[in-house]
């Protein structure tokens, strides 16, 4: 607790304070850590695969360093080690680690390949970002989606999107709208384009020699 109290500035509501306690800055806080959160699908996408390469390197690392090891270790030395145990893997209650939680504020990934919820929901997050945004100590948070920082990136990303409007997304609309400007610039083509079609077709005889691909397609409303 006088960790907590030395990195959060006093005179916080309890509700903050227990959250500090719980959850202390110097490890989650977003201030501290400079996690970020993907903006979008495929940047999470992209995310996820560098980690599994990440993690499956590191995996094939251990295992050659062990294998190493064991090749340079005589078969004398591995009878005394298999016959006693080092020291440093017999637990005890003094160099037992502390168990660090996850990010509440983030989804978590289990060992089976499951997704957990957030340990906090979204409308608490939204609840603690606006009280500790009130006392200046949103940085002391962890990342969240309901952070100012998050919204500002999106904001920055996605423009003047606003949902519902149209205004800077693609809206799917009805057929005919969706191929309303390709459909008026082929007809206007063709418009354009017609006097030299009408010399070759009476050059020809009135279409003799035409094949049914070559006449315009001009596809009606």
């Amino acid at each position: 607790m006088e960790a907590v109290a030395a990195a959060t500035p006093p005179q916080l509501p309890a509700r903050l304070l227990r959250f500090f306690a719980k959850y202390p800055p110097q490890l989650y806080g977003a201030k501290f850590t400079h996690q970020t959160i993907p903006l979008t699908r495929q940047d999470a996408k992209l995310r996820r695969i560098a980690q599994a390469e990440e993690e499956e390197e590191q995996k094939a690392l251990s295992q050659a360093q062990a294998e190493e090891q064991q090749l340079r270790n005589s078969p004398s030395e591995e009878q005394q080690q298999r016959q006693q145990p080092p020291a440093d893997q017999v637990p005890s209650p003094s160099s037992t680690p502390q168990k660090i939680l996850p990010n509440p504020f983030l989804p978590i990934k289990t060992h089976g390949r499951r997704w957990l919820s957030p340990r906090i929901g979204l409308r608490r997050q939204a609840e603690l970002f606006k009280l500790a945004k009130q006392y200046g100590v949103e940085t002391l948070l962890p990342v969240s989606r309901k952070s100012t920082e998050f919204k500002h990136q999106r904001l920055l990303l996605h423009g003047v999107r606003v949902k519902g409007t149209g205004e800077g997304q693609k809206v799917k609309g009805h057929k005919w709208e969706r191929q309303h400007d390709e459909m008026m610039e082929e007809r206007y083509n063709a418009i354009v384009n017609m006097p030299a079609l009408v010399r070759e077709w009476q050059a020809r005889g009135h279409g003799r020699g035409f094949k049914k691909e070559q006449f315009p397609k001009v596809r009606m409303p």
